[in-house]
């Protein structure tokens, strides 16, 4: 399986709310397979999170992360979010899992100590003698710049797509434009043929 954004970065003035999507995309080993999701923080541009630290510091434990199996409905004794899906809300952060193939989470009151880049992990596990043993590891990461001044409320944060997707979107555009102008480039020619015999019957007068 693999892991998608959205966005690869996040502009958001302090004081905004944001929420940070990953997408799972493909099938597991094994449908009966546990499938454990998570995010953690890099403030000096590690785009794995290789140091595994927490989000503000609050543990794994605390945002009661989702270990279940892929594409399963969360329990009814999760706590409910206040955006509608289910999930947890600790200091201002809550993690939000989703049974359509895509997890969140999201921050409340953004400070300028929450710059810099959220990975996103699932871990495809199976469970044998009675413990997780990892299969398959995939990532993501979003950058999240927090824009420092005036508390502006209702100011949207601003996303751009992943380079990935950009690279794929001008690639297509320029193809694009080449099959425009070789198509266009008969008609500029006869158009060219057109001046140029008009220039010479009147030389011919």
């Amino acid at each position: 399986f693999l892991i998608t954004t959205p966005y690869s970065l996040c502009v958001c003035p302090e004081g905004q709310n944001v929420t940070l999507t990953c997408r799972i995309s493909g099938p597991l080993a094994d449908r009966h397979d546990l499938l454990y999701k998570t995010w953690y923080f890099s403030s000096n541009g590690d785009q794995s999170c290789s140091e595994k630290k927490h989000i503000r510091n609050v543990t794994e434990k605390e945002l009661h992360h989702d270990l279940g199996r892929h594409h399963e409905s969360p329990g009814n004794n999760t706590p409910k979010s206040p955006l509608g899906g289910q999930g947890s809300h600790h200091h201002g952060v809550e993690f939000i899992p989703d049974h359509h193939g895509a997890f969140h989470i999201v921050m409340m009151n953004l400070t300028v100590q929450d710059s810099g880049n959220y990975c996103c992990y699932a871990v495809e596990a199976r469970r044998e003698h009675g413990k997780p043993h990892t299969l398959q590891v995939a990532h993501g990461f979003v950058e999240l710049q927090i824009q420092k001044g005036e508390r502006r409320k209702g100011s949207p944060c601003q996303s751009s797509l992943p380079s990935s997707v950009a690279d794929i979107t001008a690639a297509a555009l320029a193809t694009g434009a080449c099959i425009v102008g070789i198509l266009c480039l008969p008609l500029i020619l006869f158009l060219i043929y057109k001046q140029r015999q008009a220039v010479s019957s009147r030389r011919t007068y």
